[in-house]
């Protein structure tokens, strides 16, 4: 279950080139990113402390909601409002080491994620879908037929997908015991962090 210094690296790298809102705590990813010649020993005994211990801290799942205004609105209206939640970077990390590890089991044990899905899969991108989709209609058009796409949005698809068959589907593909502990520990226990129109911070 040891992190490895290796496994840090990779997972910290995303940090170099991304420039995220700050989380509850207010550290920026990229000063993990500057601190991890410093803290990245330590941070790989936090993690395979966590690990070992079945344990997704708890301060690490509470996020800070914000609600982002849409153009042309109007302000009363809830669809007038994109709201996000701001979870802190250290949380984000551990939350990729373990997706990473998850991952890595599906692709050597399991049937692995099918061809046609572009996130979640190392090395296969948003953007490698749409070149995808390019080169399909390029073959299409130049042999002189007409190519056509339907693109459909399933609104909240991942929101609504029921923790009880998350816990079902880590058993059924076999995921190592520990890696299904701590994302059942990992779904436990959230909360969001709010302001009300009257300054108080609340937790729900």
């Amino acid at each position: 279950m040891q992190v490895t210094v290796e496994e840090l690296d990779r997972d910290v790298s995303c940090w170099r080139v991304r420039n995220t809102a700050l989380g509850p705590d207010g550290i920026p990813g990229r000063a993990l990113v500057l601190s991890l010649a410093a803290l990245g020993d330590r941070l790989r005994q936090l993690f395979t402390g966590c690990l070992r211990s079945t344990k997704f801290p708890t301060a690490w799942k509470e996020a800070r909601l914000i609600l982002l205004k849409k153009e042309n609105r109007a302000a009363d209206s809830p669809s007038a409002y994109r709201p996000i939640c701001l979870l802190e970077e250290i949380g984000k990390l551990f939350e990729r080491i373990v997706a990473t590890r998850l991952n890595g089991h599906l692709s050597r044990v399991c049937p692995d994620l099918a061809e046609s899905q572009f996130r979640f899969r190392r090395k296969c991108s948003s953007i490698d879908a749409t070149m995808r989709v390019r080169s399909l209609s390029e073959q299409v058009v130049s042999r002189g037929g007409l190519a056509l796409a339907i693109s459909l949005g399933i609104v909240n698809a991942f929101d609504s997908l029921p923790w009880d068959t998350i816990r079902w589907a880590l058993e059924y593909h076999q995921v190592p015991a520990y890696l299904q502990d701590v994302i059942g520990d990992y779904l436990r226990d959230r909360y969001i962090l709010y302001m009300k129109q009257d300054g108080r911070n609340i937790r729900r």
